[in-house]
């Protein structure tokens, strides 16, 4: 009598099955990848070197600004010593603040260059959005 087998044995496939094909490769995924990195990269750099040197109009002070709107250097000139107390410190503010807004408008330009950069490169699935069938089509 021949012995039975629970489950019963599937059947062998004729080849081995194969992974389903798509439009790009794993390349194309990692050099999309590191055009990513290398823009996160160039545009950290960039905002990391801001520097805006910002002046009053009459030269009295003198602000360096980086791009967090941090101040990493003030000058005072000597002739500003003729003033109030508060007036040169309100001198000092207003040149800062008018130092920082221009850092700023420097970051916006960097991060509107990355962000425009990043929308131009299709990645990935942009690869595979244009591979895909048309529903409407």
């Amino acid at each position: 009598m021949s012995e039975q087998r629970f489950p019963p044995r599937a059947p062998l496939p004729d080849a081995p099955p194969m992974p389903p094909s798509f439009p790009i490769s794993f390349d194309d995924i990692e050099a999309s990848a590191r055009r990513a990195l290398d823009r996160l990269q160039s545009t950290s750099e960039n905002i990391a070197a801001i520097r805006v040197e910002h002046s009053d109009e009459d030269e009295l002070v003198t602000v360096v600004v980086d791009g967090t709107g941090a101040l990493v250097d003030l000058r005072i000139a000597e002739d500003a010593m003729s003033l109030t107390p508060q007036a040169l410190g309100q001198l000092v503010v207003d040149t800062a603040t008018a130092g920082a807004g221009r850092a700023f408008a420097e970051l916006g330009g960097h991060i509107t260059a990355f962000t425009g950069a990043a929308a131009d490169d299709p990645g990935p699935q942009g690869l595979l959005d244009r591979h895909r069938p048309d529903p409407e089509g």
